[in-house]
């Protein structure tokens, strides 16, 4: 019995502790919500978005009840279930990838919760958008258009139109929010988030019944005044700060100060104003074109010596520019340089007008200080004397100011445009070409020009262009009655391409074939479509066979590229081409002994000038930008690629220590240019290039000598043509039309094809 007994205590022990562990298990359960947690869920419709973004196709079955919801316009907005989510897991199969899972906090009908998807999303992202071509910014978003499928956004990774995909989107105007972005496209909304924000001088266009429409960001669009907010109505046609909160104006603020002059000069930070002064320019400042269609500029758009516009001010600072009219672009102002310093500035400038002389000295003016000098007589001049200039013509017309800055006395020359090409046009072109030649001259000079003056080239100095080659020669020779009359006669002719003034280029002597702008620039810029090179010639002269012998057939500027083909025809002189006669038509070019060290140096400095043009060899078959080193002795001088018409594009450059490969004609000119050897030209003639090669039109023929280091090149010789870049017209190709009996209209047919001669007055808005 007492046997029985103890069996049955250790049996009720052995129940007992069995039916508390079970107890204690149960009792560490959680159990599961009985209903979908709260919060913002995610739908559908934008988990397919993300996941076609990443490139991976989900099979979802049909979402349970729970995850609907019937909105107030009864349209069915879907959300993903939990179940969904876990079968997504499922079928990308990566378990190594840790994806978070959530029993504990989802029956398998409940909607699934944004933060949550985000969560796991990125982890997605991490692993699969190796490209990292998906990425999460902020938004503010200013108008949808649901037929077009765009969204308007003020501000983050895009500004202006852009696509979009979610829905959702069209649900949160006037909010700023995080979003997931593809390329130019608005996947889907991570966060709207709760701030305020703030949109600076947007162009108020009406103001009816508490909507105000709008223009900001090259974007139209009508925004409501909160109603709750006793928030101020702006009036029609003011700029306004607005403030937005939930979609709505809950704070207007009017600028109504403003003044009106002509721009003197503007930077990134100030602008002059005549009569006014200098002032700040806002962070936010907006510039709005007002006539013609509604566009928002840049500050580099305004108008240096235009009064076309309204500055509106607030605490002193510029907030916006209303440009109010479309004046004439017929006054140009040019900076005279300190040519004998290579400067901007000027320590002395003598003055003579109208009998009376004034010598301004850098030391006595104050800095901001400007002195405007103008004769009372239309037809009189300005005599201007600068230190050691060379300039031949020191009488100018129109106004000359000059304006004491920090570094010295800045001297510009304002005046009609017509007249600046007086002293133009017979400085880029001899006053002894053609008539027809010389009118071609003046159009061009004119179109380039007018485009500085819409958009000038110097305007934290206050002027369009100077008076070097890096825009046009300014009275480096005198006016000249031919040049004037070529001037008079195409009075405000530009040359157009599709309605709108061509940028152009021209250049003296062609080799028989000019190139295009991207080759020019050593294949890194863009094609322009009228000045796509080709060859300078007389069409009605050409000659093919049937045969394809290189020696006889006469090649096209595409052709031109290939080493073989360019060889034969530099090394040629060609009937068919109109400048055969001309001095720099063909030229050699040799260097009998090179100097390793001056060689470099040049190198060296076109890098620390344009170290993307100045490529080092990397371990491996790439080049990189890096400084220039002691490479040793030459053994390599090499042309590797040419562009159209057959000009020097990537030159190479292997050494005993690195190899460089330069880009450009202009890099690679300076680069062979020793400032010793002389140029000999077809006639006979010679002369020493100061910094650059006649063109980049030549081929390269190594000397080589072997030592005990073995060969290494010791000199070269070039055999090439042509004078100058080799883009658009060529003036002595104009010459030669001219001399045939061709008119201008059809000297610039010939050197920018789909151009039109159209008169300037046509162009205005």
């Amino acid at each position: 019995m007492k046997l029985d007994v103890t069996r049955f205590v250790k049996l009720a022990l052995i129940f007992f502790g069995l039916l508390f562990l079970v107890c204690l298990w149960f009792g560490r359960r959680q159990p599961k919500p009985a209903s979908s947690p709260e919060g913002e869920k995610i739908t559908v419709e934008d988990v397919e978005i993300l996941m076609d973004a990443l490139g991976v196709s989900v099979s979802l079955s049909e979402a349970d009840s729970a995850g609907r919801l019937q909105s107030d316009q009864e349209a069915e907005e879907v959300y993903l279930t939990y179940g969904q989510y876990e079968e997504i897991c499922r079928q990308i199969g990566e378990e190594e990838w840790q994806l978070p899972h959530y029993e504990e906090k989802y029956e398998s009908e409940h909607g699934l919760l944004k933060q949550d998807w985000y969560e796991a999303f990125r982890i997605l992202l991490a692993h699969l958008d190796t490209e990292s071509s998906i990425w999460e910014t902020t938004v503010f978003l200013l108008k949808v258009d649901s037929e077009a499928g765009e969204a308007y956004t003020e501000n983050g990774a895009m500004q202006g139109a852009c696509h979009y995909c979610s829905t959702a989107f069209a649900e949160n105007v006037f909010q700023e929010m995080k979003v997931y972005m593809q390329g130019d496209t608005l996947l889907t909304i991570v966060e709207v988030l709760p701030e305020e924000h703030e949109l600076g001088s947007v162009w108020v266009m009406e103001s009816t019944d508490g909507v105000l429409d709008c223009f900001y960001h090259q974007t139209v669009f009508q925004a409501r005044i909160s109603e709750e907010d006793a928030v101020f109505i702006p009036e029609r046609e003011r700029i306004a700060d607005l403030t937005f909160r939930d979609g709505r104006i809950i704070e207007a603020k009017e600028r109504n100060e403003k003044i009106h002059g002509k721009l003197l000069r503007v930077t990134g930070e100030e602008l002059e104003i005549e009569d006014y002064g200098v002032y700040r320019i806002a962070p936010e400042t907006e510039v709005y074109k007002l006539y013609g269609s509604l566009k928002t500029l840049q500050l580099a758009d305004l108008r240096v010596g235009c009064a076309d516009t309204d500055f509106v001010i607030h605490k002193d600072t510029i907030c916006a520019c209303l440009v109010s009219e479309a004046q004439k672009a017929d006054q140009i102002r040019v900076l005279l340089k300190n040519t004998a310093a290579g400067s901007n500035f000027h320590e002395t400038v003598e003055i003579t007008v109208d009998g009376e002389h004034t010598k301004l000295r850098m030391g006595q003016m104050t800095i901001g200080e400007r002195r405007t000098y103008r004769s009372e007589n239309l037809t009189d001049k300005v005599l201007v004397e600068m230190e050691d200039s060379t300039r031949s013509d020191h009488a100018y017309r129109g106004a000359i100011e000059c304006l004491r800055m920090e570094q010295g006395i800045v001297v510009v020359n304002e005046l009609p445009l017509e007249e600046y090409l007086y002293a133009v046009v017979p400085s880029e072109m001899p006053a002894s070409y053609p008539q027809e030649a010389l009118k071609a001259q003046a159009v061009c000079a004119r179109t380039y020009a007018y485009l500085y003056i819409l958009r000038a080239g110097l305007p934290a100095l206050g002027a369009h262009v100077d008076d070097t080659t890096a825009y046009q020669v300014y009275h480096n020779i005198g006016e000249n009655v031919a040049a004037t009359m070529a001037v008079k006669e195409t009075d405000g002719v530009l040359l157009t391409y599709q309605g709108e003034a061509a940028g152009n280029y021209y250049y003296s002597t062609s080799c028989g074939a000019g190139t295009d702008v991207a080759s020019w620039q050593g294949g890194m810029g863009e094609n322009v479509a009228y000045m796509c090179g080709g060859r300078v010639s007389d069409p009605e002269t050409y000659h093919e066979t049937a045969d394809n012998d290189i020696e006889e057939i006469t090649p096209d500027a595409e052709s031109l590229r290939d080493e073989a083909v360019f060889r034969q025809f530099i090394t040629t002189v060609h009937e068919e081409d109109l400048e055969k006669e001309e001095p720099w038509y063909r030229w050699t070019y040799r260097v009998e002994e090179l100097d390793a060290e001056a060689f470099f140096a040049r190198l060296k400095a076109r890098y620390e000038a344009a170290p993307a043009s100045i490529l080092t060899k990397a371990e491996g078959d790439y080049y990189v930008s890096e400084p220039i080193g002691k490479p040793g002795k030459i053994k390599r001088i090499e042309i590797e690629k040419r562009g159209a018409g057959g000009i020097a594009q990537e030159l190479i450059i292997e050494a005993e220590k690195a190899t460089y490969k330069v880009f450009s004609e202009y890099n690679i000119r300076y680069v062979l240019c020793d400032r010793k050897s002389a140029v000999r030209k077809q006639d006979g003639s010679e002369n020493v290039p100061g910094m650059l090669l006649p063109s980049g039109f030549f081929v390269l023929d190594t000397i080589a000598r072997t030592g005990k280091d073995g060969e290494s090149v010791v000199g070269y010789t070039l055999t090439g043509g042509g004078f100058g870049h080799g883009v658009g017209m060529s003036q002595n190709g104009a010459k030669a039309l001219g001399e045939q009996g061709a008119d201008y209209g059809q000297i610039l047919s010939k050197f920018y094809p789909g151009c039109e001669v159209t008169d300037a007055e046509e162009l205005r808005e």
